[in-house]
């Protein structure tokens, strides 16, 4: 009897200790290949977003785990609550807020166009027997089947997972545009002097972190993301990636 009520406390006292670690971190999922917002640098995810991430994890005093999946798993990650967020240049679209809750916005963007510096391509409408290249499951990918096809004879849309392999098929003249938002196009454009970027109008989006539905990180997150837009922290952060400049913001406390 003793051994058996000795086995029970021990389970029970791990058991506990398993939840207590679960409760100590936070896990984010992310696309790591969308600089300047996440991205792969001597072996470790930076970008805006994580930097963001980190500042957050830290007021909440949680450990951060970042977890590197495709972009198109991670609404499906967040419903099964494999992770605890989701940021990766999410737009909140009707379609994904009846799968996931969402932040409040904490960056805006639009749509452009990436193409050839030589290329004659001037809009969306020229784009009649070309190739688009598309992240998968992103809204540009919805954007582009949803009213470009219906409105661009023979547009063909191709979309990958990775940006870097959609990068590979632009190079090599496979795909003859790409559609990202212009954060990221200016990132591209200003690391190939080949490239031109055309923004499309009517085009607004803003980005916000995404949830499990029912998430109790909701309002503290909000509650932290508004703090830091009202005393300009956040757009000290934004600033920081978006002119390349080195990370100053991810060791940002109380």
């Amino acid at each position: 009897m003793k051994r058996l009520l000795g086995l029970f406390w021990l389970s029970f006292l791990l058991v506990a200790c398993g939840e207590q670690s679960s409760d100590s971190k936070i896990v984010i999922g992310t696309s790591a290949d969308y600089p300047p917002f996440e991205f792969y640098q001597d072996g470790e995810i930076v970008g805006f977003e994580v930097d963001l991430m980190r500042m957050i994890a830290n007021h909440l005093k949680k450990t951060l785990v970042i977890q590197d999946l495709p972009f198109e798993s991670l609404i499906a990650a967040l419903q099964s609550k494999r992770i605890d967020l989701g940021i990766s240049a999410f737009s909140k679209t009707p379609e994904r807020l009846e799968k996931v809750d969402f932040s409040i916005p904490y960056h805006q963007s639009y749509t452009v166009l990436i193409v050839k510096k030589d290329s004659a391509i001037q809009s969306f409408q020229d784009l009649s027997n070309k190739t688009v290249g598309v992240q998968q499951g992103s809204s540009y990918e919805t954007l582009i089947q949803q009213h470009w096809k219906t409105q661009v004879p023979n547009l063909q849309l191709r979309s990958l997972s990775k940006i870097p392999d959609l990068l590979q098929d632009f190079h090599s003249g496979r795909i003859q545009a790409l559609v990202v938002g212009n954060t990221e196009g200016s990132n591209l454009v200003a690391k190939n002097p080949d490239f031109k970027i055309i923004p499309i109008a009517g085009t607004e989006v803003s980005y916000a972190i995404a949830f499990p539905k029912g998430s109790p990180l909701v309002e503290p997150v909000n509650k932290l993301l508004k703090q830091w837009i009202g005393d300009g922290t956040l757009k000290k952060a934004e600033q920081a990636w978006m002119s390349g400049k080195k990370n100053i913001v991810a060791n940002h406390k109380d």
